[in-house]
């Protein structure tokens, strides 16, 4: 169940829009400009790294700090603490 479960999550990532990026920023009061969320976008659309993995968290978020910055991949990061967390599987990210 957990590994269907974290597909569903990892399919929801490649299909999120800035639109929605935005608006999960804002939510949690993570700073993100719009030039970044569609960068961000674009990323994790190509991204093939399981986030749930410590390691493939890392290597994901170090390539979207490559083309952004080390702080918008500290936001991202956050970003997804958060929604684990709303959603009750924060545990799946340590």
């Amino acid at each position: 169940m957990k590994q269907v479960a974290q597909q569903f999550v990892m399919q929801k990532l490649k299909q999120l829009t800035v639109y929605d990026l935005m608006a999960y920023s804002k939510q949690y009061n993570i700073p993100i400009s719009k030039s970044e969320a569609e960068l961000i976008v674009k990323a994790l659309r190509k991204n093939k790294e399981n986030p749930f993995d410590p390691n493939g968290r890392k290597r994901m978020l170090t390539k979207l700090a490559a083309i952004t910055s080390k702080d918008t991949a500290r936001s991202v990061n956050r970003l997804l603490v958060e929604l684990a967390k709303e959603y009750g599987v924060a545990h799946w990210l340590k």
